[in-house]
């Protein structure tokens, strides 16, 4: 308790948010609300290794539930690519897959990632040796694993080649947490969207498909205080700054006690304000 007071004081007092503001949305999940969600729930005891493992078998159970059996995976080098190779480890028995990788096993960019990447290598092929079109003809089912939220921009080679061959299929596709591209203007056009948790920001069933909701196991606690994942609201000062620049803080305190303002205090000198 002494660490949640220690984090609403800084953010309400430095005025980043108020008493009603929420992690999570009661509609849909802001992009920056799922950073603070992943960060949180880890200060809370589920690591981001346990919401992998169980993101990639909600999808595997959603693929599985379509009822065929030839899946193609189409994995990125990120943690959305991760939940990709969870899935597809689940569906190997039951199923024929293959998982094609966007990039080297050696650009996989999270630890999470690679540990999964490392437990079906040996169904993996990089995207440099492969015929996209022919891999696709001979699927049933197209798994889209690979960008999630917060992309912006132009979206670049060889995503842009797979998303727009995924397009021209005729397969039953399905995306994992956000359609590839999502709020940009090249974006997978799934039939079904598997997300976690909550509909993400911009999701609807015309850009998404049929939306299924997994829970993944993200803490209560996550989402009903404040913690560590807030801090991605809060700019890093630049090298060099000063406290003038980096906000400034009011604190109140009442009664004869003065360990609460002062602990307030304390942290907010911590911050650099």
């Amino acid at each position: 308790m002494i660490y949640n007071a220690i984090w609403i004081f800084i953010f309400i007092l430095a005025g980043l948010t108020n008493i009603n503001t929420k992690v999570v949305s009661l509609f849909m999940l802001m992009f920056e609300e799922v950073k603070v969600l992943d960060r949180n729930s880890e200060f809370y005891g589920v690591p981001t290794s346990v919401l992998m493992e169980n993101a990639g078998r909600g999808v595997a159970d959603a693929v599985r539930n379509i009822g065929k059996k030839k899946i193609l995976f189409f994995c990125g080098l990120g943690n959305n690519g991760g939940d990709g190779f969870v899935a597809a480890r689940h569906l190997i028995d039951s199923c024929t897959v293959k998982v094609i990788l966007l990039g080297s096993q050696d650009s996989i960019k999270t630890e999470n990632a690679k540990e999964n990447y490392g437990k079906i290598k040996n169904i993996v092929e990089e995207i440099n040796n492969v015929n996209i079109s022919d891999e696709i003809k001979k699927s049933d089912i197209v798994v889209d694993s690979m960008l999630g939220v917060g992309i912006s921009g132009r979206i670049r080679q060889p995503y842009l080649k797979c998303i727009n061959s995924v397009n021209k299929s005729r397969k039953t596709v399905v995306s994992v947490d956000v359609p590839t591209g999502l709020g940009t203007k090249t974006a997978v056009k799934p039939k079904i969207t598997v997300t976690f948790h909550d509909i993400k920001e911009g999701m609807n069933e015309k850009n998404s498909g049929k939306i299924i909701i997994k829970s993944i196991g993200i803490p209560e606690d996550a989402e009903r205080y404040v913690g560590p994942g807030e801090m991605v609201y809060y700019p890093k000062p630049k090298k060099g700054s000063h406290k003038g620049e980096n906000g400034i803080v009011l604190i109140i305190g009442g009664g004869p006690y003065s360990g609460a303002p002062a602990l307030a205090g304390l942290a907010a000198y911590r911050t650099g304000v």
